[in-house]
């Protein structure tokens, strides 16, 4: 019996056996899809959870102020919902309804008239050195934003002095005649360039971009589900004296490994290539500028899993082991490394902890290839380098303490 003979007959014993092929297979994409839709962009395109919600409350009523209102919402990621008056933006603020309220006063315009060109051009010692409340602007942040109230001011601020700055400039003749011509020539300038430009990267929606994050992140965790499977087929083959039969044949300990570790290598790529196309065909997701890298990165994330899984295989003696063992350490591993929450997101000191895990390295070069426009392929080298390594060590340990208890006894 060879290493190939093994390997089909194990891969015959995994698809008959509908459990563990319906955990190592369609789980994941079933978990995927939940996730999904319980965040809101399975269905719908907009990730309207996701929005800083402004509540605004005009009590100017000027055509200004409706054009702050309108750059305001303008802006990604804001979403603006007028507000009665400042009673219920406040009401709104407490129930957790609205993020911010924005209140543009009744003096709104008339601050605006009062501004001179030197205010615009040096904010910081004129009329707008006080900055937004000396246009007659007010605002407040719910307590879970209140870290941000100054990005906040500024970000209005600069809506702000969009409208502004133009009507203020348009009162001196020099001035307006200047920015006129500057724009004209501007525009001419640009019409000329634009022949034939060259062919871009289309934008991707917030929505797609969470999920170049998230889909890989569960890929990683799902990969390493394998270990159980792995754990109880050997513990099946002791049990029914199978094992103990192809020890005896001519074949080496480490070719009866190998044919025992394969068939689950396979599993763990199809797994994998088939979660991102299920993420291609449900969220949309792109697989980067460089789809190809994906190859190396899951078929060496499939080999630290099968090594990892090896030898846990080794170290576990009962069924009762497995749910305990495996389980823990697939959930331990996994929330080291990043795969329940962005590794970005993590203290600095558990980021450099986790890259004892193979999961942080897999998550480090799919960050790199999904996320940006020109990843840094050397990086990708050397995650996949060190998965790789993780595999071969897990399977040389593993083989060692094989050849050690099974051949020993």
């Amino acid at each position: 019996m060879g290493i190939w003979n093994i390997t089909v007959k194990d891969l015959r014993l995994i698809l008959k056996d509908r459990g563990a092929t319906f955990i190592l297979l369609a789980l994941p994409v079933v978990f995927i899809a939940i996730l999904g839709a319980s965040t809101g962009q399975l269905l719908t395109a907009a990730d309207e959870l996701k929005l800083l919600k402004i509540g605004l409350v005009d009590e100017d009523g000027s055509e200004s102020a409706a054009q702050v209102l309108h750059d305001l919402g303008e802006i990604e990621g804001l979403k603006i919902e007028k507000v009665t008056d400042r009673d219920e933006a406040k009401l709104q603020l407490q129930d957790g309804r609205s993020s911010v309220i924005v209140i543009l006063g009744k003096d709104f315009h008339h601050r605006i008239d009062e501004l001179e060109l030197g205010d615009v051009f040096d904010p910081e010692h004129g009329k707008l050195s006080r900055g937004i409340s000396a246009l007659d602007l007010e605002i407040e942040c719910g307590a879970p934003y209140v870290g941000v109230a100054g990005l906040m001011r500024n970000v209005v601020f600069s809506a702000v002095m969009r409208v502004v700055a133009p009507q203020v400039t348009s009162r001196n003749a020099i001035m307006s005649r200047l920015i006129d011509r500057a724009v004209e020539r501007h525009r001419e300038e640009a019409t000329e360039e634009v022949t034939s430009p060259a062919p871009s990267e289309p934008v991707q929606s917030s929505s797609r971009i969470i999920y170049q994050t998230l889909v890989p992140a569960f890929i990683v965790m799902f990969s390493f589900f394998l270990v159980n499977i792995m754990a109880s087929s050997f513990i099946t083959e002791r049990t029914l004296g199978t094992l103990r039969r192809m020890q005896a044949t001519r074949i080496h300990p480490v070719q009866l490994l190998l044919g025992k570790t394969l068939p689950f290598l396979i599993v763990s790529v199809l797994q994998s290539l088939l979660l991102f196309l299920s993420g291609r065909l449900m969220f949309g997701m792109s697989w980067g500028t460089h789809p190809e890298l994906l190859l190396p990165i899951i078929v060496t994330t499939s080999m630290s899993a099968t090594g990892l899984g090896l030898l846990l295989a080794t170290i576990i003696r009962t069924e009762s082991q497995v749910a305990s063992y495996s389980t823990f350490a697939i959930v331990v591993l996994g929330g080291i490394s990043g795969c329940y929450l962005p590794r970005d997101w993590m203290p600095e000191i558990m980021q450099k902890i986790s890259l004892a895990t193979p999961h942080a390295w897999s998550l480090i070069a799919y960050q790199e290839l999904l996320t940006r426009e020109h990843p840094r392929l050397l990086l990708i080298a050397e995650c996949s380098l060190m998965l790789a390594l993780f595999g071969i060590l897990g399977f040389c340990i593993g083989s060692w303490r094989f050849r050690r208890t099974e051949y020993s006894t």
